[in-house]
């Protein structure tokens, strides 16, 4: 038996119950002020569209409490284990969700766009192919500038035409409109380069490492093979 976490949250609302969920019983487990988010389960769901996004429909529900730590999916301790590891981890465990109390994650996605005109046209936009990594992170340094943000993540993924970028910002969930507003003249104004703000999310990019953290559980399938799932 396995308990897989989904968040620790701290000053959570005195009403909150965690939302019923097709992964399984969601349950809260009280360790001092602090509340675990887990589900008890005999083996770990294999990762796909559908469990990501149960997944994530619990761990952002938790988001109403004023600090939330939350997992990446597959991160999971022998049921047996839990109040040990959060008994050596508390300090670190605290001061994480210090960090992190009361912000929320917004992520600004940059989707390379193609007007569809060619090279051999004379389209400014165009003419010199699509925006590269250069070009991206370029546009992610002006949008960090713009955000007033101290907190931010920026990278790069997939190569040629699927080439995108993102940029997570750690924001203060009173300053979501704020922050929306700063970057608007940015997301408007950039050249063959489509910047898509969403969230808020949970705060994933931004979560400190902790020592001896519960590792990503093995994934138990019908297939004779067995794999790690990717956090």
């Amino acid at each position: 038996m396995h308990r897989l976490l989904f968040a620790i949250v701290q000053g959570s609302p005195v009403s909150w119950r965690p939302p019923p969920s097709a992964l399984g019983v969601i349950e809260t487990r009280a360790f001092g002020e602090l509340v675990v988010v887990a589900s008890p389960l005999d083996r770990i769901p294999e990762p796909n569209a559908r469990t990501l996004a149960l997944y994530h429909e619990v761990v952002a529900a938790t988001m109403e409490a004023e600090g939330v730590l939350p997992f990446r999916f597959g991160t999971a301790l022998p049921a047996g284990e839990l109040d040990g590891w959060l008994a050596a981890h508390a300090e670190r465990i605290r001061a994480a969700l210090g960090q992190l109390r009361g912000c929320v994650e917004m992520n600004v996605k940059l989707l390379r766009l193609s007007c569809g005109h060619g090279r051999e046209r004379s389209c400014p936009a165009c003419a010199a192919g699509a925006p590269g990594a250069d070009t991206l992170r370029a546009l992610a340094d002006h949008l960090v500038e713009r955000a007033g943000v101290a907190r931010w993540r920026f990278r790069v993924a997939g190569r040629g035409s699927n080439l995108a970028g993102a940029v997570a910002f750690l924001v203060p969930r009173h300053e979501v409109d704020a922050f929306l507003a700063r970057i608007a003249p940015v997301a408007s104004r950039a050249p063959g380069v489509a910047v898509v703000p969403t969230g808020p999310w949970p705060v994933y990019s931004f979560v400190p490492p902790l020592p001896d953290r519960p590792p990503l559980a093995r994934v138990e399938s019908q297939a004779p093979r067995v794999g790690h799932i990717a956090g």
